[in-house]
C-alpha cells in the first residue's frame, strides 16, 4: 500500500471527524473575536464558503432580468412595426384623397365619397361592398365613379353600406357613345374583365376614341367618362336584323386598383320619371 492510498483511506475514514473538528475551530475562532473581529470573520467566510452560491444566485437573477428584457423589447418591436404599417399606408393613401378631393372640387357634380370594404373571393370581380347607405341618401342605381372614371352603379343598398355592381358584371349595360362623333352604343362585360362596346354598323367609330356616358336610361348622366376603343376589332354581327359592329374596350379604371370610391347622387334632371 503507497502512501496516497494510505492517506485516501484515512480521509474517508475521518472525513466526519475532520469536518467537526473545523466546524469547532471556526466557532471557536468567532466565539473569541471581538464585534469588529466577527464582522471580519463572517464577511471572509461568506466571501469565501459561499461566494459560488451568491455567484449563481446572481447569474440567475441577471438571466431572469434579461429575459424578462428581451420579452418586453420584444412587444414593443411588434406594437412599432405594426404601428409603423398603418403609418405607411396612411401615408400611401393621402395622394389618393387629395386627387378625390381635387376631383370633387372641379366638377359641378353632388359626390359622395365612400370606402370599398369587401369584395367577391373569387376570380372575377362583380361587387363590391360600399361603406355608404341609405342614411348617406344612397340608393339603388346611383353610379359610381373614380376620378378616372365609371365603376358601376349601387345594386343594393341597406342603411349604412351598399352592394356596387361593377362592370365587369356581365349582366352590367350602360349606353356610351363616342365623344369624337357622337356615335351611340352599349357597353357590356363578355367576363375575365372583357369590355365590349356595340354600334349600329356604319358607325364613326375609330381605334382610340374616347367613350363616355350618353345619358339614356335614367341611370348614368351624360359625359361620365368610361374607357377607350382598344385596337382590337371583333367581328360584325347580325343581332334581330340589326348588323351591329363590336370593339374591345379598355376602361379608364382598372377595378383592382380602387379602393375609395365616389357615388353620385342623382339629380331629377337625368331620372326617369314614372307617368302618372
Amino acid at each position: 500500500m503507497n502512501l496516497l492510498e494510505w492517506l485516501r483511506r484515512i480521509l474517508v475514514v475521518w472525513q466526519g471527524v475532520f469536518s467537526l473538528l473545523l466546524c469547532v475551530v471556526l466557532c471557536i475562532v468567532l466565539l473569541s473575536q471581538d464585534q469588529p473581529g466577527r464582522l471580519v470573520f463572517h464577511q471572509v467566510m461568506v466571501r469565501t464558503l459561499f461566494y459560488p452560491f451568491e455567484s449563481l444566485l446572481t447569474h440567475f437573477e441577471v438571466t431572469l432580468r434579461v429575459y424578462h428584457d428581451n420579452e418586453e423589447l420584444r412587444r414593443q418591436n411588434v406594437a412599432l412595426r405594426t404601428e409603423n404599417d398603418f403609418l405607411t399606408q396612411s401615408l400611401r393613401q393621402v395622394p389618393r384623397l387629395q386627387e378625390m378631393e381635387r376631383f370633387r372640387e372641379n366638377v359641378s357634380l353632388r359626390l359622395k365619397p365612400g370606402r370599398i370594404i369587401a369584395e367577391d373571393a373569387g376570380r372575377l370581380q362583380l361587387t363590391w361592398v360600399l361603406d355608404l347607405g341609405r342614411a348617406d341618401s344612397l340608393d339603388v342605381n346611383m353610379p359610381v365613379i373614380t376620378s378616372q372614371g365609371l365603376v358601376g352603379k349601387i345594386s343594393k343598398c341597406f342603411e349604412h353600406s351598399s352592394f356596387i355592381q361593377l362592370y365587369s358584371d356581365p349582366a352590367f349595360k350602360v349606353s356610351v357613345q363616342i365623344d369624337r362623333s357622337r356615335a351611340r352604343g352599349i357597353l357590356e362585360s363578355e367576363g375575365a374583365g372583357l369590355l365590349v362596346a356595340r354600334f349600329p354598323a356604319g358607325s364613326e367609330v375609330r381605334v382610340g376614341d374616347t367613350l363616355v356616358t350618353a345619358g339614356l336610361g335614367g341611370v348614368f348622366p351624360k359625359g361620365l367618362r368610361v374607357g377607350r376603343v382598344s385596337a382590337d376589332v371583333s367581328e360584325t354581327e347580325d343581332q334581330n336584323g340589326d348588323v351591329t359592329v363590336s370593339f374591345r374596350v379598355k376602361p379608364f379604371q382598372s377595378l383592382n386598383t380602387v379602393e375609395e370610391a365616389f357615388v353620385l347622387i342623382k339629380e331629377d334632371d337625368w331620372t326617369l320619371k314614372a307617368e302618372p
